[in-house]
């Protein structure tokens, strides 16, 4: 019996640069088929090939058995085919339903029926969530509901297989379930989807096969019932988590303080938060979603005003009253939205990484690029990014390149305090590796002192000295990494 779909020996080359070496796999009714691997492995691209935006350098696509070439993505939504990106791909001026069914609204006769086709819209979006206005103009919404509009927009297709790439990385633990009920009513329907994320609890929970990929080839299949974790993370990243993990510091009484918050509150945001952070520490700061902690670095960081409460930088008191308060003292925040906070998305690596130190390579008449450069290959060397020139633009870089060069653009400002609010987020597993060894190492030979945010427990598990946990605006509790278990610091985010 032939399967719903099926890839047989996919390759794919960009000129010199092989993307795919090989790649035969299937999906049939009812299945989840989870891809997973690190950023680079070949993930993004054998789904581009699979809803048509190119073709393959060689091997085979069948749908129900039959050879098909798709030359645009509308050949791959003809075959039943659609796919949920990463990336966000609205119109930000359009409402919601229209967005749901873009280029594909119902009509009478040679006219546009907008009141069908905002009824079909609606019931497409209920499917996913039922919560978001069908009304409301896309610009208004967060990022994870326009991540909802996207899903249903391919939702609306009907396709048959749906591809879902990091579906969940920008929505809360409400929206994740919504967006599983609605997965595994697809798979009831007998309909199929690939699903590939980097948080590996998911896929466990959702697929019915699980195949890796590392450097473009498979490395193997695994059989959701029986993986672990440890065996997925083997896979990805060609060798066992334990050899991933850190070992725990402690900071003796005398170690300076670099940052100290007492009583620091905000109406409807956060209360009488008090803590201190220490030369060369890193802090994790964890808690579920809506616990203040995004709140509390924006305001640590002058970008809100506090109520009550201080923020006291190696000893000098604040307040902080503006982010130019804080960069003078030190004290930088890297915001969540990697792509639309902390980037220049048109300029180059070196434009991004020295944008804040300009006036540093100012010389009499003109720019001292000569010595601006040097600075920059000194500095994506401290932060081990790959890169090919410096002059490429940012957004060729993968994920875990483009956040080490946000933190060599603060480490070349000076700056002796980081806050980062969800560094690693979409970021595979060896880049994640790569940038906590970056942290780590910077904490130990520059004193660099770092608060971290993560929703991931393991996480701030792996790389935190302490860990501070929040729950609905309060601190719950700070605790030494080394005696923090997941289990422990859930008890105290839901209590």
């Amino acid at each position: 019996m032939a399967h719903l779909f099926e890839a047989r020996n996919i390759s794919k080359t960009f000129g010199p640069v092989t993307a795919l070496t090989d790649v035969s796999l299937t999906l049939d009714p009812g299945d989840c088929h989870s891809i997973i691997g690190e950023n680079g492995a070949g993930k993004s691209t054998l789904m581009n090939i699979f809803c048509g935006r190119f073709p393959p350098s060689e091997g085979t696509l069948l749908v129900d058995g039959t050879e098909v070439h798709f030359k645009a993505p509308m050949d791959a939504q003809a075959a039943g085919i659609a796919i949920a990106p990463q990336e966000i791909n609205l119109v930000p001026e359009l409402t919601v339903y229209e967005n749901v069914l873009l280029g594909a609204q119902l009509t009478r006769g040679p006219a546009i029926d907008w009141r069908a086709t905002r009824a079909e819209a609606v019931r497409d979006l209920h499917e996913v969530d039922d919560s978001i206005d069908p009304n409301a103009k896309v610009r208004t919404l967060s990022k994870a509901q326009q991540q909802l509009v996207q899903i249903a927009r391919a939702a609306a297709t009907r396709a048959r297989i749906l591809i879902f790439d990091e579906p969940t990385a920008t929505l809360t633990s409400r929206e994740t379930e919504k967006l599983f009920a609605y997965i595994r009513r697809l798979k009831a329907e007998k309909r199929a989807c690939f699903y590939i994320s980097h948080r590996l609890d998911e896929v466990l929970m959702l697929s019915t096969r699980i195949t890796a990929l590392r450097d473009g080839a498979m490395v193997g299949e695994l059989d959701p019932a029986t993986a672990t974790r440890e065996q997925m993370v083997t896979m990805m990243a060609g060798r066992p988590p334990k050899e991933m993990a850190h070992p725990a510091r402690a900071f003796p009484d005398e170690t300076p303080e670099v940052l100290r918050v007492d009583g620091l509150s905000r109406a409807h945001e956060f209360s009488d938060v008090t803590f201190a952070l220490k030369r060369g520490e890193i802090l994790g700061v964890s808690g579920l979603v809506g616990s203040g902690r995004t709140e509390l670095a924006k305001c640590i960081y002058g970008l809100t005003r506090p109520d009550a409460g201080s923020v006291e930088i190696a000893g000098v008191p604040g307040p902080i009253r503006s982010p130019i308060e804080a960069i003078t003292a030190g004290l930088v925040y890297l915001p969540e939205e990697r792509k639309q906070e902390g980037i220049f998305s048109l300029l180059s690596i070196a434009e991004n990484m020295t944008m804040p130190s300009l006036d540093r390579f100012t010389g009499v008449l003109k720019m001292r690029n000569r010595d601006m450069m040097a600075e920059v290959d000194r500095y994506v060397d401290l932060v081990r990014a790959k890169i090919n020139s410096p002059r490429d633009r940012i957004t060729t870089l993968s994920g875990g390149n483009q956040q080490k060069i946000i933190i060599a653009r603060w480490l070349m400002r000076e700056a002796r305090i980081l806050i980062m609010d969800e560094p690693t987020r979409g970021i595979d597993v060896n880049a994640k590796f790569e940038i906590h060894n970056v942290l780590r190492r910077l904490t130990e030979e520059r004193g660099l002192s770092i608060i971290l945010i993560s929703s991931e427990l393991e996480e701030v598990l792996d790389i935190a000295d302490r860990i501070l946990v929040m729950h609905e605006g309060q601190v719950k509790g700070i605790t030494p990494a080394s005696q923090a278990t997941q289990e422990s610091l859930l008890q105290l985010a839901m209590s």
